[in-house]
């Protein structure tokens, strides 16, 4: 049921879009995953599929594969895992200030 009341709450409509990324988990230990993609989008979030573990509230970036050089700042604010040991997170974009 919570979900249902998050997605009406979000400021934007996400769009699905199946899209390569990079996701990079700064923390005691840098991690990496090049085989995550995003599985909807909108310009102030996306949910993904990757293989890193991620939590709630955890801070990542988002490294579109392709042209774009740098990476996305943004915050996970739901996170689940299927029997296949895939993690699915909706991500928040954050702008730099709130990154830091």
């Amino acid at each position: 049921m919570a979900a249902l009341i998050a997605a009406h709450t979000r400021r934007c409509a996400r769009k699905s879009k199946l899209m390569p990324i990079s996701l990079v988990v700064k923390g005691e230990h840098f991690q990496s995953d090049s085989s995550a993609f995003t599985l909807d989008i909108s310009p102030n979030g996306a949910s993904i599929r990757t293989k890193l573990e991620l939590l709630p509230g955890d801070c990542v970036g988002v490294v579109p594969k392709g042209d774009i050089a740098c990476s996305l700042p943004a915050r996970a604010v739901w996170v689940r895992e299927d029997k296949f040991k895939w993690t699915y997170a909706g991500l928040e974009f954050l702008d730099a200030k709130e990154a830091v």
